[in-house]
């Protein structure tokens, strides 16, 4: 399992050189197009090398995308507002998911446990609790904001792709999800002003029972 680095000694492959070569592949094309093989003409080493690694490509796979979600750099300003800081985080996931193709639908709709996954989750949450609401009334937004991202990353995907869904199309949309994030953040602040507006009926209700 040695590999050259440009001159005439040979040097150990690492797992972290075959996971930043399963990046790159990723970057270049898709999570759809990593394979052994690929990574392995990555890495200039045969595909036995890789499989030393990694055992096959679902391994392969999982750690890419655990890694591109691992580096999605969050920056909370405390001093915007709940939903600014809401949207910044969906943007910086929407960037990140756009630059390696088809590992955002991997990671939100994952069966088992991603430790990535749940500090974007807990990131999100904390956004919301600060923002004055409840448990319950978080996971409600968390959970219809989730629904929506998956939508708008199977959007992008189809978009990259040069396919626009029949239902979007019908709809008028035959540019969603290839004219930039802009369209997910006005529908985000639609569904947050909604949010906003049904907080301040309640609140008004309960205020005008306790009187």
């Amino acid at each position: 399992m040695v590999r050259n680095r440009g001159g005439t000694q040979p040097s150990p492959i690492s797992q972290a050189d075959v996971l930043e070569a399963a990046l790159r592949v990723v970057e270049r094309s898709s999570l759809e197009d990593l394979t052994v093989r690929a990574v392995a003409n990555e890495c200039g080493v045969t595909a036995p090398a890789i499989h030393y690694h990694l055992r096959g490509k679902p391994a392969l796979a999982d750690r890419v995308v655990e890694a591109v979600a691992d580096r999605i750099r969050i920056v909370i300003d405390p001093d915007d507002s709940w939903e600014d800081q809401y949207i910044g985080l969906v943007r910086a996931m929407d960037r990140d998911f756009l630059r390696y193709p088809g590992t955002g639908m991997r990671a939100l709709a994952a069966d088992g446990p991603s430790a990535a996954a749940a500090r974007l989750t807990t990131t999100a949450l904390g956004i919301l609790h600060r923002g004055g609401f409840d448990e319950s009334e978080a996971r409600e937004i968390f959970t219809a904001t989730y629904l929506m991202f998956v939508g708008w990353l199977a959007t992008r995907g189809r978009s990259q792709s040069g396919m626009t869904h029949p239902a979007l199309a019908a709809a008028g949309g035959e540019t969603t999800g290839n004219d930039g994030v802009d369209a997910l953040e006005s529908a985000l602040r639609r569904l947050f002003a909604g949010t906003r507006d049904g907080n301040n009926k309640e609140r008004g209700r309960d205020e005008h029972r306790e009187h």
